[in-house]
């Protein structure tokens, strides 16, 4: 039996290690070369997550973890500085860690091919059979779609499988990642790691981190970016960040970071998406770095469980129940806490934050993936009465919605089957995605300011 990952993604590399390992022959295809594989950036993310993954976490990886500083609107209302987070990061180069991946996968004895473009799924019948590619259509028993949030795999699956899904405007955020020189002669912040909240939701946000030799920069914005875009910003960031020198760009990208709730149903016959393919991203932390290896792990676990090798949407379904039960839920609350953004302002944020309505509690939960602290049934409690100041206020009823929606979304995750049944898993993906899709703003295209 074969068994192809569609992309170098972190979920499918873990995957293909282990399947490797078992002896199962993986195939790994990627479209770049094996030194242009990754974003040039550096993320942290739980270190957690390599020991849920099973693989080791080499010594000379980065340990650490950040402090992050949340700048409002008004420079009068003080920012928030969260306490250092106790949970241990690895702080990685991205093309480190998927160098790293490489290494294992070819150790574990899983083929390697650079340069291989993947364009569409190939069909038998409902079956996933392979996928066609550049260099021609390579056939398999079970693709792994790791190609990523615009998979042309995940895309060209036929829309009763109820894996694909259309993309709405605020599922994605557009990025623009950048590093900077440092000047180390101009004054430094106060805190180094600066999330900066001073446009509308509609339109984003942005961090600078200073470094010992370079700011970091992130410019995340729903709507479509232009350099324009870029340049506005940075030179906005300048006025707070003196020793940043935008005329001085060590590295840049832009690339797409998926904020959507995870994939309904991420399996089909001879299938199953993982990572970023699936909407696996915890976007507050590491971009989803984390989610998508233990997820990985998972998948790996399942596919190894399949004794008979049929790989069929009922014998993958294990992995979905798996990875939403212990990872997915966190997933779909910070799914639902982004619909906030398009409809909050960055005055409503100021003034949330200037009320003592959003504390470093709170914001300590949600970096630290413990957002059920807040959403539950004391947090709960806990908000109304803070809700309460903002009576004749829109911060009020958008509030008062949040709870709402967390509500409708503990109801519509219990209906999630524990075994796989095509109708039970078809009503349970119409009626997750429904509950979403009500809860979006609805506009075409995200609006300027």
């Amino acid at each position: 039996m074969r068994i192809i990952v569609a992309g170098a993604g972190h979920g499918g590399l873990c995957a293909a290690i282990h399947l490797a390992r078992a002896g199962y022959p993986v195939t790994v295809l990627e479209k770049n070369t094996r030194e242009n594989a990754g974003l040039p950036q550096v993320d942290a993310f739980d270190a957690d997550a390599m020991a849920f993954a099973g693989l080791p976490v080499p010594e000379d990886f980065p340990r650490g973890s950040n402090q992050i500083t949340f700048v409002p609107l008004e420079k009068d209302v003080a920012p928030l500085t969260l306490p250092r987070n106790p949970v241990e990061s690895i702080i990685v180069d991205r093309k480190r860690l998927l160098g790293y991946l490489f290494d294992l996968a070819q150790e574990a004895g899983a083929e390697l091919r650079f340069g291989v473009e993947i364009k569409r799924a190939l069909m038998l019948g409902n079956r996933v059979a392979g996928v066609e590619t550049s260099e021609g259509n390579v056939y398999a028993d079970l693709v792994i779609d790791a190609c990523g949030v615009h998979s042309p795999v995940r895309e060209s699956l036929p829309t009763h499988l109820h894996v694909n899904r259309e993309i709405g405007p605020y599922d994605v955020l557009h990025a623009y990642r950048g590093y900077f020189a440092l000047d180390a002669s101009k004054p430094m912040p106060a805190t180094p790691y600066n999330i900066y909240i001073r446009d509308n939701g509609t339109v984003g946000f942005c961090w600078a981190v200073t470094g010992d030799s370079d700011v970091d920069v992130l410019i995340a914005r729903f709507p479509e970016m232009t350099f324009e875009d870029v340049l506005k910003t940075l030179i906005a960031l300048k006025d707070d960040n003196p020793q940043m020198e935008i005329d001085n760009l060590k590295e840049g990208s832009f690339h797409d970071i998926p904020v959507s709730q995870p994939l309904a149903v991420p399996v089909a016959d001879g299938y199953a998406a993982v990572g970023d393919s699936a909407f696996m991203t915890y976007p507050v932390k590491g971009s989803g770095i984390a989610y998508s290896l233990m997820a990985g792990r998972l998948l790996a676990d399942t596919v190894m469980a399949d004794r008979d090798g049929f790989f069929t949407a009922e014998t993958l379904w294990p992995y979905a129940n798996r990875f939403f039960r212990q990872i997915g839920h966190s997933a779909c609350l910070l799914a639902l806490l982004k619909n906030l953004l398009p409809f909050l302002t960055a005055q409503e944020v100021n003034d949330m934050i200037k009320s003592g309505l959003v504390t470093t509690e709170e914001l300590e939960n949600l970096m630290d993936n413990k957002l059920d602290a807040v959403l539950n049934v004391k947090g709960f409690a806990a908000l109304k009465d803070k809700i309460k100041q903002f009576s004749g206020s829109p911060i009020k009823n958008k509030l008062l919605e949040l709870l709402v929606w967390s509500g409708k979304l503990t109801l519509t995750e219990a209906q999630m089957p524990l075994e796989y049944n095509r109708a039970e898993v078809a009503r349970w993906a119409e009626k997750y995605n429904e509950f979403f899709a009500s809860i979006a703003k609805k506009e075409e295209t995200p609006a300027e300011g």
